[in-house]
Parts: structure tokens; C-alpha cells; sequence
């Protein structure tokens, strides 16, 4: 026999050996289908309307007073907004970076590590032509328009790309090496994903739910068996990408799901298929719970349903596989989330939110796994946390 044909008998009899020894949870994810090939992407920066924010609900760490639903001082011709719930940042249409709340080692981004409150915004000094902000809880991003990154806030290791380099924050904003080309970013709160205008996907952060693909260390990187994608979102333990013909892939644990195969458990680097998903248009993530919206104005959860997260009017702390479509809702154009709580905004702008109370505030103190609708001004362009960008006024 040849050498080539003795190398693959060794490799499937290792496989064998491997999988006989796992659990049925871990053989489901080591054979779940491969993330697959499809029609090649090449995504672009979103083209962001313009709005001006309103705070729906106080921030955390805010004065304990009544609160009254407001619009944020000189927060218009706004295009992106990121609420981390204790520091809210905006990008205005002309590339300008504000910021304003409580400063967690840096967050607000102006010089100083100090816990203090600012409750009007100011610049964030040191960043032109911004395109959009994201944030992994009080560390921000911002997407430059030439698809550069900056990054500031609470994590030291995550500005710098996954390398160790002492604890602490960054306190004014730097530009990340090794990144360009991004078109848009779903980051999380141990680490981060960039697209790029390739369709692929960089990574970099705590590896330690393979959330970064086979290989090792924190470094930033490629995502590895995954091409082809539109739009990604961290989900907590697990990253959810949309591949430009409208499918689904998740790489991570699937302690509760968010690979989409049962039984629950295992783990892989190797992006897999989420079964039950076509002709979706935008992928989310909260705290391990995921949410996918469809070209017909439908929205599907699964993943960790605690506080009624999952939208199926179940508040107890269970898990769905397979993706279930949230129930109640009119037709919807864009999704969002923040932590165990989904937000959704219909076609005529409105918004409808499910999940937990902390997010919901005076509109469902206790949470809700049913939809609600959230008064406010509208049309509604985007929500994040307790924050929202408006059109206009009604």
C-alpha cells in the first residue's frame, strides 16, 4: 500500500478513537456540517441616516432621581451611537467622536482613568473621518472610514490587539496595528471581531471557547473556515456570521446552543452550519443568546433563554438549538441587543424589545419574554442599551 494511502487509514483510525471517546455532546459538534462555501462577498460600510439620540433610560451609575425620557445634549446629526450602559459614544456625521456617562478606566476616552461622571458629552479628542462605534461593554471601537480601527476603554488587552501588555485601561483612543480594511464589527466582552471588505473575519482576544478558531493564543488574526461573510456578531461563547447567501455559521461552545446541535455542549474552532436559517439579512449577539432577521421581516432566536431573552415567553434560565422565531411582532427592518435583552424596529419605526428588565427599564421592570413596545419618538434608526437614534419627532 502507499505511504499517502497508510497516512489515511492512521488519520480516519485516530478519528475513530477520538470521537468513541468523547461525549455524545462533543461528537455532535465535531460532526455537525462544516460552515459551507458559497458565493463570495464583498461587504461594504454600511450607509448610516442620520438621527438624534435620546436616552430612554438612565445610565449606569447615574444620579438615583426620577428619570425623564430625553434627548441627549447636542447629540445630532448623529450616524452611530454605542451605549456600554455605564459610558454611551456617538459618532456625528462629520467624523467626530463624543462621549459622556461614567468613566470606567478610560472609557470616556479623554485622558483619564479616574471614575467620573460626566453627564453632558464632550470630543473624544485624537479621531477624524469616524464611520461607526461598537462596544464590548466599557472598551469601544471605532471604524474609521478608510477601515482603519481605534480603540480606547477599560481593556488594555483588547486596544492592543490581544497582546499582553500589563492591566488596566487606555484611556485615549489609539489605532490598532494589523487592522484595515473593515467594513464593520460585532466584538464582545473578552473579545472582538472585525469584518472586512474581503468577507473575512479577524479575531483576537480569550480564546478559551475556541471563539478564535483551532490555533492558539490572543493575538488578532484570521478566522479560519469561514469566507464569504456579511455581517458577524459575538454571542457570548460562541460568534454567529451571515454569509452573503443568506445562511448562518457559529464557531465557539455550544453549552447553550449557539451552534444549533444537540444534545447541548462540546465546543470548536471550526465554524459549523446553524440549521434552520435561510434568507437572513443581519445577525446579532447578546450574553450567549443570538438573534437572526430574515428578508421578510421575521426574527429568530436561540441560544440561552434566561429573563425571557429567547422571546417565547419563557423567563426561566433554559436553551434552544434551534432557532425559534419571535412571536408578536410586526415586520421588522433592523435588530440589536444588549445583554439578555433583544430590540427590534419595525418597518415604521417603532421599536419592540423582550428579555430582561435591566434593559427595559419602566417598561417591563421585571422583563418580559414577550414583545413590548418601547414609546418613543420616531422613526426609530437604531437602539443600543438604553439609547436611541431617531429621525425626527412626532
Amino acid at each position: 500500500m502507499a505511504a499517502r494511502s497508510w497516512l489515511r487509514v492512521l488519520v480516519a483510525g485516530a478519528a475513530v478513537l477520538g470521537l468513541a471517546g468523547c461525549s455524545k455532546a462533543d461528537r455532535a459538534v465535531l460532526t455537525a456540517p462544516a460552515c459551507p462555501d458559497g458565493p463570495s462577498a464583498r461587504p461594504v460600510q454600511r450607509d448610516l441616516p442620520r438621527g438624534t439620540v435620546y436616552a430612554w433610560g438612565p445610565q449606569f451609575g447615574a444620579p438615583e432621581e426620577p428619570f425623564e425620557q430625553r434627548a441627549v445634549p447636542g447629540w445630532t446629526n448623529v450616524v452611530s451611537v454605542a451605549d456600554s450602559g455605564w459610558t454611551t459614544v456617538a459618532v456625528r456625521a462629520d467624523g467626530s467622536v463624543w462621549s459622556y456617562g461614567t468613566n470606567v478606566e478610560g472609557s470616556l476616552g479623554r485622558g483619564s482613568g479616574e471614575r467620573v461622571r460626566e453627564a453632558v458629552p464632550r470630543r473624544v479628542p485624537g479621531i477624524e473621518r469616524a464611520h461607526a462605534v461598537y462596544s464590548s461593554g466599557p472598551t469601544f471601537y471605532v471604524v474609521l472610514r478608510d477601515g482603519g480601527v481605534m480603540a480606547w476603554g477599560s481593556d488594555k488587552f483588547l486596544v492592543r490587539g490581544g497582546r499582553r501588555e500589563g492591566n488596566g485601561g487606555v484611556s485615549v483612543p489609539e489605532r490598532m496595528d494589523g487592522v484595515g480594511g473593515v467594513v464593520g464589527m460585532g466584538p464582545g466582552l473578552l473579545n472582538a471581531f472585525a469584518l472586512r471588505g474581503n468577507g473575512t473575519v479577524l479575531g483576537w482576544g480569550i480564546n478559551v471557547t475556541d471563539v478564535l478558531g483551532d490555533r492558539d493564543g490572543t493575538v488578532l488574526g484570521r478566522i479560519d473556515g469561514v469566507s464569504g461573510v456579511v455581517d458577524v456578531a459575538s454571542a457570548g461563547g460562541a460568534v454567529v456570521a451571515l454569509k452573503a447567501d443568506g445562511r448562518v455559521c457559529a464557531w465557539g461552545n455550544n453549552a447553550h446552543g449557539l451552534l444549533g446541535v444537540e444534545p447541548l455542549g462540546g465546543q470548536t474552532g471550526r465554524p459549523v452550519l446553524v440549521p434552520g436559517l435561510d434568507d437572513i439579512v443581519q445577525v446579532v449577539g447578546g450574553s450567549d443568546v443570538a438573534y437572526a432577521l430574515d428578508r421578510k421581516g421575521a426574527v429568530w432566536a436561540w441560544g440561552r433563554g434566561a429573563s425571557g431573552s429567547l422571546g417565547d415567553g419563557d423567563g426561566e434560565d433554559h436553551a434552544v438549538a434551534r432557532p425559534v422565531r419571535v412571536t408578536g411582532l410586526p415586520p421588522i427592518r433592523r435588530v440589536s441587543a444588549f445583554q439578555l435583552t433583544g430590540y427590534a424596529i419595525d418597518t415604521d419605526g417603532d421599536v419592540w424589545g423582550w428579555g430582561s428588565g435591566l434593559a427595559l427599564g419602566p417598561y417591563a421592570p421585571d422583563g418580559t419574554g414577550k414583545p413590548v413596545r418601547v414609546p418613543l419618538p420616531g422613526p426609530v434608526l437604531e437602539v443600543s442599551g438604553r439609547h436611541a437614534l431617531v429621525a425626527g419627532t412626532r
